[in-house]
């Protein structure tokens, strides 16, 4: 009887964690973890590079933002993926006991997102990535 028991709670045990998180990647390569390794605006000129310490990361419809350089800054945001671009919309801070702030698109500008939020897919593959906005600047990322 103890065997038909153990076996029936491996059974339950093993389903159970096969459907327990239903939490998938669904970007593809632009799920992870990105490095701003170069920014360049407009005119060529370049805005910042990977000494300035940014960080994108993304994951199922958030997108998070952190700078490194001359302090610590941190900021999350939703995230809409199109097969050519991506929308960035509704910047938050956590503001603690569970809630959060929602705060101005230009909150991101020093991380290299435009007002409108939103950047155009020019090249983007499990390590490279680089995107381009309305205003014509580029910005350039390796996966780590």
């Amino acid at each position: 009887m103890k065997r038909i028991a153990y076996i029936l709670f491996a059974f339950v045990a093993a389903i159970m964690t096969m459907t327990s998180c239903d939490k998938w990647d669904c970007n593809g390569d632009l799920d992870g973890m990105w490095q701003l390794t170069e920014w360049r605006d407009q005119d060529n000129n370049v805005k910042a590079t990977k000494e300035d310490m940014i960080f994108y990361s993304f994951q199922l419809q958030m997108a998070s933002f952190r700078k490194q350089s001359g302090g610590d800054y941190y900021i999350s945001s939703m995230l809409e993926v199109m097969p050519d671009q991506i929308r960035i919309y509704n910047p938050a801070v956590y503001r603690g006991g569970g809630h959060d702030e929602i705060q101005e698109m230009s909150k991101l500008a020093i991380y290299g997102v435009p007002e409108d939020g939103i950047f155009k897919i020019q090249v983007l593959t499990g390590s490279n990535m680089e995107l381009k906005t309305n205003t014509e600047e580029t910005l350039v990322f390796r996966k780590y």
